[in-house]
Formats: C-alpha cells, structure tokens, sequence
C-alpha cells in the first residue's frame, strides 16, 4: 500500500504489527531519522518498546504533523498574495490546535504509552504535547485526587500526614484545591 513519489517505512510494534509510514513522517522521530541515516533501517525498523495500540495513535500524531514540516521546506512564490499566505498559515496552525487538543483527551494509561512512546523515539513536540496534558490534568489536584488519577498508593502512616498537613497547611486548603478525580 505504498504512496507513489513517497518514500515508505515499516514499523513493527511489540505484538508484531506493521505499519507502512511515510518516511517524512517518521523523520519526525529523531531515533529512526537517525537509523535511516546511518542505513540501518534497511527494511522493518522493530520497535520493541511500543505496542500497536500506542504505535498507531504515534503515527497518527506524525501524520497530521507532517504537512507543517514539510511547508517550511517549501518555496513560497513570492508574488503570492502575503495576506492570503498568513490567512491559510493561521488556519493550518488553528487546525493542528484543534487536532492537538483532539489527541490528547484520551485515558491515563494511554497518554502515558504515549509519553513513553514519544520519549523512545525522541519525538519532541508529541513528548511537550503530552507532558503538558498531563500537567494540566494534575493543576490545582489534592493530594488525594492525584494519587487516585495515578494510582499511587499512600505509604505515609495517618501521623506522618497529619504532621506534613500541619507543616504545610497551605498546600491542602484553599478554593484552588480541586478534590476531583478525571
């Protein structure tokens, strides 16, 4: 199922799918974009660190982020109308937004495969995108809210947190303190 005029790739997830991705996409990982250019990525580039439900939503990601990178390498033909120019920027970068916020409402465990995923394969932008969700999700949580969002067992005995709430009290009061758990 390869694209005519484009350079394919094959990845290969932990349980053995494969997955035929443009090879500008994946140039969008540091590590493949380094195996490619040091020719070890001659047919089937095995990644044994992300299974295909992570590997799908990476190439999804990569996909859709494929299209900016591969316009700055584009020569822009100068008599071009300039405000036309910037109005379509603006809707390509308001477009990836709303797809960017679109890919990261997903669940806890599979935000973090991703992470990981991102992490593996030294693809920056996906790693901040996600972090950042994260972060978000886990502004203003108590404490218990976020134990409970990351399944963190409380090792502290009911006199140890009771003294660490009396040493910092403000860090466990106040309207801010949302005891939610999504």
């Amino acid at each position: 199922m390869a694209t005519e005029g484009k350079k394919m790739v094959t990845l290969k997830s932990n349980d053995d799918k494969e997955f035929e991705v443009e090879e500008a996409a994946v140039n969008q990982s540091e590590m493949i974009k380094n195996m490619i250019e040091d020719g070890c990525a001659t047919s089937v580039i095995p990644l044994p660190n992300i299974d295909s439900i992570t590997l799908s939503k990476v190439i999804e990601y990569l996909n859709k982020h494929i299209t900016r990178d591969e316009d700055e390498d584009e020569d822009v033909d100068e008599d071009k109308d300039k405000d036309k120019g910037k109005e379509a920027e603006t809707g390509e970068e308001e477009d990836l937004k709303e797809f960017d916020e679109k890919f990261v409402n997903m669940g806890w465990e599979e935000l973090f495969d991703v992470i990981m995923a991102a992490n593996y394969l030294n693809i920056h932008e996906l790693m901040e995108l996600c972090c950042q969700s994260a972060a978000d999700r886990l502004k203003n949580k108590s404490v218990r809210a976020v134990r409970e969002m990351l399944k963190i067992t409380n090792d502290l005995t009911e006199e140890e947190e009771k003294e660490i709430i009396n040493d910092a009290p403000w860090a466990f009061e106040g309207p801010e303190i949302d005891d939610t758990v999504n």
